[in-house]
């Protein structure tokens, strides 16, 4: 709809350029194409204020609305509403979060899994793409276990994936995520404990040849139609 276009670009590349931070910038794979994108990021995370401290309380809050109502990763739009009463936020930055609710309301029932949500805005935050992709899986760990089961990950990157292309940024296919996260897996729980530990993960994701392709912006996926 109309809606898609109101927003400056938001990708995953804001998350897992790993390369983009002035320590790998020698890895030589900055192709000219990416730089637009970045610029288009760079532009969007200078008029967004959310930062770690706020969307961390929200999180918080939405977590104890969810146990409250019985329904622990659902609230509704009051819920919703109610926890960011609490949150001081700038009423553009509630325009992005407004926003990224009806998205992610995908039956029109008013209602959200609430992590999708906190997951979603984490690309927002002023911070190297090493540290947000880090910061996404954390805000994904209500447990503060410093790792995510398998499904979890999964579910991380997939939530990344499909806000991005909420925003008309390239995306992975379906099967591409499943990939990623299929040989994160292998090779990050050797011993298949079932769990893999966040701070190994971001590094993995973002050396993976797949995220190097979405991220030179390759990708061929587009909201609305997989190839």
């Amino acid at each position: 709809g109309a809606m898609m276009n109101v927003t400056p670009n938001v990708a995953l590349t804001q998350i897992t350029r790993c390369r983009a931070s002035p320590s790998s910038r020698t890895m030589g794979n900055d192709v000219p194409r990416a730089a637009a994108n970045r610029m288009a990021i760079g532009a969007m995370m200078n008029v967004t204020d959310l930062e770690k401290p706020q969307i961390r309380k929200l999180r918080d809050g939405f977590a104890d609305i969810g146990r409250r109502s019985g329904n622990p990763n659902v609230i509704a739009r009051d819920e919703y509403n109610e926890a960011l009463a609490g949150v001081e936020v700038v009423e553009s930055d509630r325009d992005i979060l407004d926003r990224l609710f009806t998205m992610l309301d995908r039956t029109g029932e008013e209602r959200i899994n609430h992590r999708e949500l906190i997951v979603g805005v984490t690309p927002f935050i002023s911070a190297t793409t090493a540290a947000k992709l880090q910061f996404a899986f954390e805000m994904f760990d209500l447990e503060d276990l410093g790792k995510l089961k398998h499904a979890d990950v999964r579910f991380v990157l997939l939530t990344l994936n499909t806000v991005a292309s909420y925003f008309g940024d390239p995306v992975l296919r379906a099967d591409q995520v499943e990939e990623v996260v299929d040989e994160a897996v292998a090779q990050l729980d050797p011993d298949k404990t079932g769990y893999v530990g966040i701070a190994a993960l971001c590094p993995f994701v973002a050396r993976h040849q797949l995220t190097m392709e979405f991220l030179e912006g390759s990708g061929s996926a587009r909201y609305g139609h997989q190839p």
